[in-house]
């Protein structure tokens, strides 16, 4: 069950996430964003891992930015940000998964204008942001996209256990983590 109290409290923070797990533009690393994560980023366990990793990748150029994340993520097949691919692949019931999470997007207002697949991470993230769930009766149909995230970054992080210690691959971790800060089973927070 989704505890859209604690969504509410991480919007802000999913906000920056999705931002920061994104393909990295000029602006993402920029001088002003440790001191937005640490003012603005909500108290929560993984604020502190959170600014480690922003004061890691902020070292970096924004070339080697780019090349890194491109590196990782967009020419290795083995941590795809594409959530339901580790699961699917290219299949069929992937296809479907795809139509179900568009028309959840619509369901609660979000309107997809992107290239990307519904099930790249930074889009869910934004997603679980811009949403409209309140007062709607059908708001725990979000937990679709909480199990497409859970599923994928489940296995994104298994198949990353060499690059355990990569700021990115550590980024994955955090966003998984406040998210199950979000999920209840019988009473009780997942976490």
């Amino acid at each position: 069950m989704i505890n859209f109290t604690n969504l509410d409290r991480l919007e802000d923070g999913l906000s920056l996430l999705s931002r920061l797990i994104d393909y990295p533009e000029k602006t993402t690393y920029a001088d002003q964003l440790l001191p937005e994560v640490i003012d603005q980023y909500p108290k929560t366990d993984q604020k502190a891992e959170l600014v480690t990793i922003v004061q890691e990748l902020s070292q970096q150029t924004h070339l080697a930015q780019q090349e890194h994340y491109a590196a990782l993520f967009e020419m290795n097949k083995r941590y795809p940000l594409y959530m339901s691919y580790y699961r699917m692949a290219d299949s069929r019931e992937r296809g479907v998964l795809l139509a179900k999470l568009n028309m959840l997007y619509e369901m609660f207002g979000v309107s997809v204008k992107s290239r990307e697949l519904v099930d790249y991470l930074p889009m869910l993230l934004e997603f679980l942001v811009f949403g409209r769930f309140k007062g709607d009766s059908r708001n725990q149909d979000v937990s679709l996209a909480f199990q497409v995230i859970e599923d994928g970054t489940y296995h994104l992080l298994k198949n990353a256990a060499a690059k355990i210690d990569d700021p990115y691959i550590r980024l994955v971790r955090v966003i998984r983590n406040e998210l199950r800060g979000c999920v209840e089973m019988e009473g009780n927070a997942i976490g």
